[in-house]
């Protein structure tokens, strides 16, 4: 990489880090509020399945028309938006007037983002083909650093200070991680803007009927993420009453699949690259459905941070060898169009299994919802392990 392009990779995840820090911390404070205010985790679920309804709903609308502006453009009014979202959540509350539905509100507005899919769509401008792996391994490193510290950070400072001091501390982050932004140089976009949203849409599908293994890939994710949402929605009711403990244990539960990610990714990023990625992938989704089982089977509270430390090591195996086959398959003028596709076919599914872990938390308690979502997803990764092994030994070739 030339001098230029490595600063502007290092700006964008110095972005990419502070804005993790924020969200995170924003979705730990924003969820924690309205348990308090309410305690139900129908609640929860409501919240959780507000902020995936914005995400795709955005994702669906302004996905397809990221490639005819700059991303750096695009990321730079996603927090511009966050910022406006929890300086309104700190308004109210300074003023005693906070509810859950101000709550609920701005965690829509906050949720209708898509830096992720262009910050990812940016890599390819600036990283050789050839060690796509090995950046995109540090980068998914580096951020799921952010998101370890930020979890038992933002339960210390709820804890300590209130949810206000670490409102204001969101602020200021999402305002560093828009001046980044600021200083990073990107060349305009190749794309003519006189295409319409319909032909951008239409492009970014096409690749996935061209390069059918991505559409499989994310039809795996789909059904994936049905559970990881229906359980990530009822976290906080987990920690405080299956394994009774408070917002501070919280952080540090929620810092340990992210502490794990950190030590995968740089397993990650010290193997040699395998020639039949797809079995590893699909064992790792296999070996994430079995860790949610254990997490339904135990009340101890260590455990389960062990247990979650253990599949955050297993998911960089399938997070970083899906991001490097997006960039060696997808051209790099229509990067962003195909991974807004690829975000809302990973999601679809998460709505109804907000909805489901919702139902079934509180018809039959949360260890029964953690082990139905932990034999779903092992039998439906289980399942792809045995198609690719008996019907094919698929690789990607690098170049």
């Amino acid at each position: 990489m030339k001098n230029r392009e490595r600063f502007n990779l290092q700006l964008v995840v110095a972005s990419q880090m502070f804005s993790t820090f924020a969200s995170v911390s924003g979705t730990f404070v924003i969820g924690w509020m309205v348990f308090e205010l309410t305690g139900s985790k129908v609640a929860m679920g409501s919240l959780w399945l507000v902020s995936i309804s914005a995400q795709m709903l955005v994702q669906f609308i302004i996905g397809p028309l990221i490639d005819k502006y700059k991303r750096t453009s695009v990321m730079k009014l996603t927090e511009l938006v966050r910022m406006l979202s929890y300086g309104a959540i700190l308004l109210f509350q300074t003023t005693g007037q906070s509810s859950v539905i101000v709550l609920y509100l701005a965690s829509f507005l906050s949720s209708l983002a898509v830096y992720d899919a262009a910050a990812n769509a940016l890599i390819p401008k600036w990283v050789h083909r050839r060690i796509l792996v090995k950046i995109n391994a540090k980068i998914s490193g580096l951020v799921q650093f952010a998101r370890f510290v930020s979890f038992p950070i933002s339960g210390l400072l709820v804890g300590m200070y209130g949810t206000k001091i670490t409102l204001e501390i969101i602020i200021v982050l999402f305002v560093l991680s828009f001046a980044a932004l600021v200083w990073t140089q990107e060349k305009p976009a190749k794309v003519q803007r006189k295409q319409t949203w319909v032909n951008q849409f239409k492009t970014g599908l096409a690749i996935y009927k061209n390069q059918k293994i991505l559409l499989i890939l994310g039809l795996f994710v789909s059904i994936t993420s049905f559970g990881v949402f229906a359980t990530q929605a009822m976290y906080i009711p987990y920690v405080t009453e299956i394994l009774g403990r408070t917002s501070s244990a919280y952080g540090f539960f929620a810092a340990a699949f992210p502490l794990g990610y950190i030590a995968g990714t740089v397993i990650v990023g010290r193997l040699r690259e395998p020639k039949a990625l797809y079995p590893i992938m699909l064992t790792t989704l296999c070996f994430g459905g079995l860790t949610y089982i254990a997490l339904g089977s135990t009340t101890m509270f260590w455990t389960a941070c062990l247990i979650e430390f253990a599949a955050g090591i297993a998911m960089p195996f399938w997070n970083v060898y899906s991001s490097t086959l997006y960039h060696r398959l997808v051209p790099e003028e229509i990067m962003g169009q195909v991974l807004s596709v690829r975000f809302l076919l990973t999601k679809a599914a998460a709505p109804l299994g907000i909805v489901y872990g919702t139902f079934c938390a509180s018809a039959y308690g949360l260890p029964a919802l953690f082990l139905s979502v932990g034999i779903l997803i092992c039998l439906v990764s289980g399942a792809g392990i045995a198609f690719v092994r008996v019907f094919t030994q698929p690789s990607l070739t690098r170049e």
